[in-house]
């Protein structure tokens, strides 16, 4: 007969081998493909320009011009990418790199909540593998050149200064984080605004040291920035924004397809957590002894209480829901109710375990550890899809050679960093021509007409060289006819693929010059007004 002690012993074997299984192939992963000199996503394209522009010197926030427009993001994310690629000298590696010591210090402060909260380091390493689990889930972005990893690092220290503030200080350096984080990602701003709004209630005598922190560190900067460059940055930062439409589709998918389904026991010990009926000052029988001294508050009256989980959550998952529900939200906007999810597992599956009955029964013990195990099963992934095929690297490889010989600019507004590394002209990225145009279902902007006509004339006079679509673009069908002709592709059906690059077609649509131009016909097809 199994002792009782060797049941619990079992289980928690169990579920940590399993639990290795998230570490292991993020690991295999990013040792793989971080240091491929090609981006994966073509987000990370653009991000790639804006690094480069702050490298060249030039203006990140200006009049949008062919060679040049940002995206709507605030740009902490991109100064420091220029800055560690001008140490390490690989701007690529380097803005990856960021993002990957992000997401494993997010990793560590999610373990360092709940080790604190529950004191089983058990738990505490199981939580912070739930959130490693979900790489798949936001589309491998974790590792990425893009601000979402660092978004997500800064959240995580700002939340575990306020939680364990009592003192001035830690006010003030929580009001420094939010500042920051604003300035990597102006969603930011949304994951705390329930949680200080309580603050404000609460604990008026120190918070308002946050407050005044983060009004003169925001709105300084904003209106300092903003004058520097004209006025271009509040366009970028608040009027192109606005143009994004909602979807409803995408905002019930959000709950659904994005978190319930795929994480349906991990969100039930949450809501357990969230649902219970705790002292709204204590998580785990913490003391409430007073604390002395003017400047601190007194521990029953601390900030690590069930309400400020609560508000935390709500801002972090509201956060989520926003950008993901907005017209071209990817899956990466659901990297806070991710790391939400992890830290609200930890403390919901801390308090079961606690319970009486779970305590003083060892098979029930055993059947909570192995409900634990079967959602990790459930959360494996394939590797392989995040990782480029042989023949994905060798025709990006090839790619660049073409685009280097080149005698004429290339256009690949897909990829249009390119251009930057491969000594082109500066290509503006498609991604900045759907924002001007009203591609996400906002108001067409006169720019974004000019950009788009201006494209067609010089495709119609035969400006490039080469012409890669890696997918279709709405406005040029009509000009590449005239004047350009596509190239055969021989063997394509030998081409392995990966699903990470299922979106970079540009290999079966490439165009190259005709011989002969029909340059009058051409241009009379152009519009003064979009399609």
């Amino acid at each position: 007969m199994i002792k009782k002690l060797d049941i619990r012993k079992y289980s928690n074997i169990l579920v940590f081998s399993i639990s290795l299984i998230p570490m292991i192939l993020f690991l295999f992963v990013i040792w793989n493909r971080m240091d491929l000199p090609f981006v994966f996503e073509w987000g990370e394209s653009a991000g790639l320009n804006q690094i480069y522009r702050i490298l060249s010197g030039g203006a990140l926030y200006d009049l949008p011009t062919l060679e040049f427009s940002p995206l709507v993001y605030t740009p902490l994310y991109y100064y420091l990418a220029a800055g560690a690629s001008k140490v390490i000298g690989n701007t690529l590696f380097s803005a990856r790199l960021i993002s990957v010591i992000s997401s494993i210090a997010s990793v560590y402060l999610i373990m360092w909540i709940i080790q604190r909260e529950t004191k089983n380091s058990l738990l505490a390493w199981i939580s912070g593998m739930v959130y490693l689990a979900c790489f798949a889930l936001a589309d491998g972005f974790y590792d990425l050149a893009r601000v979402d990893s660092l978004y997500i690092l800064i959240v995580m220290i700002a939340f575990s200064v306020i939680r364990e503030a009592k003192i001035k200080t830690e006010y003030f350096l929580f009001g420094v984080l939010v500042v920051i984080g604003f300035f990597i990602k102006q969603s930011f701003i949304i994951v705390f605004l329930p949680l200080q709004m309580y603050l404000i209630y609460r604990h008026w005598k120190l918070s308002w040291i946050t407050i005044a922190v983060e009004m003169i560190g925001i709105s300084v900067p904003l209106f300092l920035i903003n004058s520097n460059f004209d006025g271009w940055f509040f366009y970028y930062l608040f009027e192109l924004p606005r143009e994004h439409g909602y979807s409803f589709i995408s905002a019930v998918n959000f709950w659904i397809g994005d978190t319930i389904r795929p994480l349906g026991i991990l969100f039930a010990f949450g809501l357990i957590f969230l649902l219970s009926r705790l002292d709204s000052d204590q998580i785990f029988n913490k003391s409430k002894a007073a604390v002395g001294g003017k400047s601190k508050i007194s521990t029953e009256d601390s900030l690590n209480g069930w309400w400020v989980y609560v508000l935390f959550f709500s801002g972090a998952a509201g956060a989520a829901w926003i950008t993901r529900s907005s017209n071209g939200g990817g899956a990466n906007n659901c990297m806070p109710i991710y790391a939400v999810v992890a830290i609200s597992f930890g403390l919901g599956a801390g308090y079961v375990l606690k319970t009486k009955r779970v305590a003083e029964t060892p098979w029930f013990y055993s059947f909570i550890m192995l409900v634990i195990s079967i959602q990790f099963i459930g959360l494996i992934y394939n590797p392989f899809n995040f990782l480029p095929t042989k023949d994905e690297i060798r025709l990006n490889v090839e790619m660049n050679s073409r685009i280097k010989d080149a005698d004429l600019p290339v256009l690949i507004p897909y990829r249009s960093h390119l251009s930057w590394e491969l000594d082109q002209i500066p290509q503006i990225h498609i991604v900045n021509i759907f924002e001007l145009t009203g591609y996400f279902k906002g108001e067409v902007q006169p720019t974004g007409v000019r950009l788009v006509n201006q494209i067609r004339m010089n495709i119609c006079r035969q400006a490039y060289g080469l012409i890669v679509l890696d997918q279709s673009v709405p406005w040029f069908d009509e000009q590449l006819e005239f004047s350009y002709i596509q190239e055969s592709v021989l063997n394509e059906d030998l081409i392995q693929r990966s699903d990470l690059l299922d979106w970079q077609k540009g290999n079966e649509r490439i165009y190259r010059l005709k011989s002969e131009n029909s340059l009058d016909l051409c241009l009379e097809s152009i519009f003064t007004e979009m399609d």
